[in-house]
């Protein structure tokens, strides 16, 4: 009922939004900007009592998902007209959570399939995290013959021509690139910690893929407020990322600034929230004592709308449990907003259902 909540005061809100525009108009002055759009998927078939996720439900929701986001009357052209055949596309997704609160296999599977009808062969299609064993605890095979399972050498997998500099030092451990080297801005502190006010970019972000499907799971964050589209494309494509999440300011400004950049920004075609699962606590890591079943997929060109709507959710799910609302974490959210990136307020956000499946 939380969706539908929800879907109704967006609504209402389109409606006077509609009018102060016709309002403006008959004045002369300029009307408001439009929503942003939220289109989403409910039904409550898309999971077993063991939340196992269905994979023909599943399918179907994202297939109505992403006509509804292109406004194309099929599957093939829908996906055709966010990707090229030429081009290699990148689905990001977050397996962090595992098989308990990580992006779904099968909502991976169902866009495969998309890309497929619309051209995409298996050798262009790339589904990453940054580990490996995450990745197969969330269900993802190596050996699979629809797409490439791939994931961040932390030795070979940054690209050390891509970097973001930061008026902020990080602690160097294993996994980051420079881990036991001694040149340039990473150097020793008098306790011997290696320290460094850079960081790379994943390789398969900075020129494996050339379009990215960003496919986050609808999960809260201790790093960040929420484990969202931001955060899900920006901290695992970078080493040396524990800088940009240290308290106070919990990822403010850096995830949006960091999401700015060209070498994210203009590769992101789409933004799918697997919202089958909502977890409310404990996250980005799997946690079953903090689950609720939300049986919905939400879809969007607007990142930071997604995030915003995914930190309300996961607030209205917390409140039961007395558990801190998550606004102190998510000040990025305004960041970001004020860049350019996107809504975040609620107001300007309508949220769109697809299909008639609903909650049986």
């Amino acid at each position: 009922m939380r969706v539908f909540t929800t879907w109704m005061r967006c609504n209402r809100t389109a409606w006077a939004l509609a009018l102060l525009a016709a309002m403006a108009c008959a004045y002369g002055a300029k009307p408001p900007a439009p929503p942003s759009k939220i289109y989403y998927a409910v039904d409550s078939a898309s999971l077993s009592p063991s939340r196992v996720a269905n994979p023909g439900v599943v399918k179907r929701m994202v297939n109505s998902l992403v006509m509804a986001v292109t406004g194309k009357p099929d599957v093939r052209q829908a996906w055709g007209s966010l990707v090229k055949s030429s081009d290699r596309v990148g689905i990001k997704v977050s397996a962090a959570g595992g098989a308990v609160s990580g992006t779904n296999p099968q909502v991976v599977d169902a866009i495969v399939d998309g890309l497929s009808e619309a051209g995409i062969p298996a050798s262009q299609i790339i589904v990453w995290d940054r580990n490996q064993a995450d990745l197969i605890a969330a269900g993802y095979r190596k050996d699979g013959s629809r797409y490439q399972l791939r994931w961040v050498d932390p030795k070979t997998g940054y690209d050390t021509k891509a970097q973001v500099n930061a008026p902020v030092l990080g602690k160097l451990i294993w996994g980051d690139s420079g881990f036991g080297g001694k040149s340039g801005a990473r150097f020793s502190d008098m306790s011997g910690d290696q320290l460094s006010s850079r960081s790379f970019y994943s390789k398969i972000l900075s020129s494996d893929v050339t379009k990215i499907i960003n496919v986050p799971s609808l999960t809260d964050s201790f790093l960040t407020g929420i484990n969202g589209a931001l955060a899900n494309v920006v901290i695992p494509n970078l080493d040396n990322w524990r800088r940009f999440t240290k308290p106070p300011s919990y990822g403010d400004p850096y995830l949006a600034e960091i999401y700015a950049d060209a070498i994210i920004k203009d590769k992101v075609v789409l933004t799918m929230l697997d919202g089958l699962v909502l977890q409310y606590a404990g996250g980005p890591f799997a946690n079953p004592g903090f689950l609720l079943d939300h049986f919905t997929i939400y879809a969007s060109r607007d990142p930071v709308a997604l995030d915003a709507t995914a930190m309300r959710l996961i607030d209205e799910a917390r409140k039961p449990s007395k558990l801190p609302g998550l606004a102190p974490m998510t000040s990025w959210l305004r960041s970001a907003e004020s860049i350019g990136l996107g809504t975040q307020a609620e107001e300007k956000i309508e949220l769109l259902q697809v299909g008639v499946e609903g909650l049986r």
